[in-house]
């Protein structure tokens, strides 16, 4: 019988540096106790990202799979996606035009819960 997913969409907005990366670190850290989880991180509302983060950002979805789930991408803009394209980091991502897309990826039809940053 195969296990479904919780999937959860957190929403960023602004600059992604490393202190909101820290951030998104530590709410996949909770994630991961426990059950496998699918996480869907909104770009909608985000402008800037330092390419710095990126790897990091490979390594949280390898954490992710290393428990069963998965980190997804959603909403990113144009400028964004040039910001992974670039670094040779968009092709390691599954992206989506919107979370709801990336919920239905995952087999659900919504994500269960929205995450705010900070969490």
């Amino acid at each position: 019988m195969e296990t479904k997913l919780k999937v959860y969409q957190m929403n960023l907005e602004g600059e992604i540096d490393a202190a909101k990366m820290a951030e998104v670190d530590r709410v996949i850290g909770q994630l991961v106790k426990g059950e496998m989880y699918g996480l869907i991180l909104n770009f909608e509302a985000v402008e800037h990202v330092h390419f710095t983060i990126l790897s990091t950002l490979v390594d949280e979805k390898k954490r992710l799979q290393s428990f069963g789930g998965d980190l997804r991408l959603a909403g990113l803009s144009d400028y964004i996606k040039n910001i992974f394209r670039t670094t040779g980091m968009l092709e390691e991502f599954q992206v989506f035009d919107s979370p709801l897309q990336a919920a239905r990826s995952f087999g659900v039809a919504k994500p269960a819960t929205n995450l705010p940053l900070g969490l």
